[in-house]
């Protein structure tokens, strides 16, 4: 009668760690799934990583130039 008892509490025991470790597949596969359709960090967009390029525009100091300074500036900014 014992053993029996003991038997029951083992096979119990072994049936919730079946059950926990196929929760814990379903739950890392459920994660690659995730990381597969978007990576995970600051400032994903999609497929990339990481921030965008910041845009290039002028300073403060550099609007009060000349226009024709200001159109050579941008000229270079673009060309970079």
């Amino acid at each position: 009668m014992q053993k029996l008892g003991q038997y029951r509490k083992e096979t119990s025991r072994r049936k919730r760690l079946d059950e926990i470790h196929l929760k814990v597949e379903l739950l890392r596969y459920k994660l690659k799934e995730r990381k597969a359709k978007m990576p995970m960090g600051k400032g994903t967009y999609g497929t990339t990583k990481g921030r965008p390029p910041a845009k290039k525009k002028m300073t403060a100091k550099q609007k009060t130039l000349p226009a024709s300074l200001q159109k050579k500036i941008m000229a270079s900014k673009k060309k970079k």
